[in-house]
C-alpha cells in the first residue's frame, strides 16, 4: 500500500454556523440578582463601618495608622 498523500486546503472559506452560549447573553433577570447582590454587600460594608465608628479602641488605632501614612506620603512628594 502506498502512502496517501493529505488533503490540501481549498481557498475558499468554510461555511460556519456561530452558535451563542446562553451563558454569555444576560438577561435582565440575571442583571436584577446582578444589583440586589451588589446593594446587599454594600450594605454589609456599611454596617461593618458603622461598627468599627463605635469600637473606640479601635477608631485610635486607625487615626495612629493614618497619621503613619500621611507622614511617609509627604516624605515622597
Amino acid at each position: 500500500m502506498g502512502k496517501k498523500s493529505l488533503p490540501v486546503a481549498s481557498s475558499k472559506p468554510i461555511p460556519v454556523k456561530i452558535v451563542h452560549d446562553e451563558a454569555v447573553n444576560a438577561t435582565s433577570k440575571d442583571d436584577t440578582r446582578e444589583r440586589k447582590w451588589k446593594a446587599e454587600d454594600a450594605l454589609r460594608d456599611l454596617e461593618r463601618a458603622e461598627g468599627h465608628k463605635r469600637d473606640k479602641t479601635l477608631m485610635g488605632d486607625v487615626k495612629k495608622l493614618a497619621r503613619e501614612k500621611a507622614a511617609s506620603l509627604k516624605k515622597l512628594c
